[in-house]
């Protein structure tokens, strides 16, 4: 195992070489997990939003031009008429108020005030690689299939989902649909909260996840390897055969979904990243170079 030292030092060697490096955590801050081992991946509880009072605008500078109540329904038309059925709009909305917690992340995107380095020292922890290498070990027989069927190297995965949620441990706790109608409502980018929130309800109807148990990062990344909703619709796969696409439970689905993804975005078996840019917007959760970069120490 490389000392702290020369880890920290070849990482950044083959960061610098990227042409990407997208450094984003929106689910809950990795570095928490690194103080005790591995435990059990469990699904979190299910917890009903809470009914919120309506948005206090003045510490904000937030001005809505209409009530949530009128841009809701406005939302819904557009929904149904997008072949959503009111049945499942009207459970996955029940009970949805605004997320003042939202929009204060969302105004001040916090992960972006810490230098790179600082983030990766805190990201790239002894325990972690550890954890990433025993587990390349457990899943040996599920990497080698997604391997050769998409081409992805096994060990970029692995470092995709400790980078993540450090190997499916912090998903993020919020409701994707609260988050994601908080934004469309009062984000800094309504039009492609929107999109992400559509797509949020398609996966529903899909029958991949039910509405109250769609849980993620307050941007509205979801499972294990933090995917928005329109690259699940696009890349997720069911990987283990049980019929759902379930990137929160499934590490199978997970793992194969993002070699789904790099797949589709060029990448080269072997090498350090993908052959063209990634289209990861900041609220994707999909920082693939570095993580691809960190590859080598799960290698020893």
């Amino acid at each position: 195992m490389p000392s702290s030292l020369s880890r920290r030092w070849h990482l950044r060697q083959l960061i610098a070489a990227s042409s990407l490096i997208l450094l984003v955590a929106c689910a809950e801050k990795p570095t928490a997990a690194d103080a005790q081992p591995l435990p059990k991946l469990q699904t979190a509880p299910v917890v009903a939003p809470a009914v919120v009072a309506p948005l206090a605008v003045d510490n904000l500078d937030i001005q809505p031009t209409q009530t949530f109540a009128e841009w809701q329904a406005g939302f819904r038309a557009q929904a149904l008429q997008a072949g959503i059925t009111a049945a499942v709009f009207d459970n996955a909305f029940a009970n949805v108020t605004p997320d003042m917690a939202v929009i204060r992340a969302d105004r001040s995107q916090p992960e972006f005030s810490r230098p790179v380095w600082e983030y990766l020292d805190g990201a790239l922890s002894a325990l972690r690689v550890r954890n990433g290498q025993t587990l390349l070990v457990k899943y040996a027989d599920i990497l080698q299939s997604i391997e050769q069927r998409y081409g992805v190297d096994r060990q970029a995965l692995v470092s995709v989902w400790g980078m993540e949620s450090n190997f499916g441990q912090f998903q993020g706790n919020n409701s994707v649909i609260r988050s994601l109608a908080t934004l469309a409502y009062e984000g800094r980018r309504p039009a492609f909260a929107q999109a992400q929130l559509l797509a949020a309800l398609q996966i529903i109807q899909h029958g991949d996840i039910q509405a109250d148990q769609m849980k993620g990062s307050w941007a509205g990344a979801m499972g294990q390897t933090q995917f928005i909703p329109t690259t699940y619709n696009t890349h997720a796969v069911d990987f283990d055969g049980d019929g759902r696409r379930d990137i929160w439970n499934s590490p199978a689905d997970a793992l194969a979904s993002t070699a789904h993804y790099l797949q589709s975005s060029g990448w080269q078996k072997g090498q350090r990243g993908a052959s063209k840019s990634t289209n990861c917007r900041r609220t994707s959760i999909t920082p693939w170079p570095m993580a691809a970069s960190a590859r080598p120490l799960l290698n020893g």
